[in-house]
């Protein structure tokens, strides 16, 4: 048998499935289509932790810095970063998310987008005792960078 080349996966082929893994996820789930985006990044996040030896980052935005390097690496964007704002605020920069196209048109639904990388970046953030909200919906800009605004507190503990 002929050894095939290896190829890599296109981006427009993932989007194209994540939309419609999340428009179906969405027409059958609602609003608990929330939950599988939030607990998909942490079995990610459980996947990746020794990967990225993330234990090893105790400062939340070095192990956050860490995961959008990672995605960077992996072509999920083309540019990723993290910066710290005024109030607990976090921005969450992406040049051209691979899924971009497909969450900005379930967000123009009224659907809940897959939020692939965010759920991740949470999760990073849960581990190290914090909790993460969306502030509003991401921004789409026409260059196809994305932003996202994230209020930081810390999470209540459970007893």
């Amino acid at each position: 048998m002929p050894q095939e080349s290896c190829k890599c996966i296109d981006r427009e082929f993932v989007d194209l499935v994540m939309y419609a893994v999340y428009r179906a996820a969405n027409e059958l789930l609602g609003e608990r289509t929330w939950d599988l985006v939030w607990r998909s990044g942490e079995i990610l996040y459980e996947r990746l932790e020794k990967l990225l030896k993330l234990e090893l980052a105790e400062d939340p935005v070095e192990a956050l810095t860490k995961v959008a390097e990672w995605l960077q690496r992996e072509g999920y964007v083309d540019r990723a970063c993290v910066k710290e704002g005024p109030d607990g605020e976090i921005e969450y920069i992406m040049s051209r998310p691979a899924i971009a196209r497909g969450a900005e048109e379930l967000v123009r639904e009224g659907a809940v987008p897959p939020h692939l990388s965010t759920s991740l970046m949470f999760a990073v953030l849960k581990k190290r005792g914090l909790k993460a909200e969306l502030s509003g919906h991401p921004q789409f800009l026409p260059d196809g960078t994305v932003v996202e605004k994230w209020k930081i507190s810390r999470a209540a503990s459970s007893r």
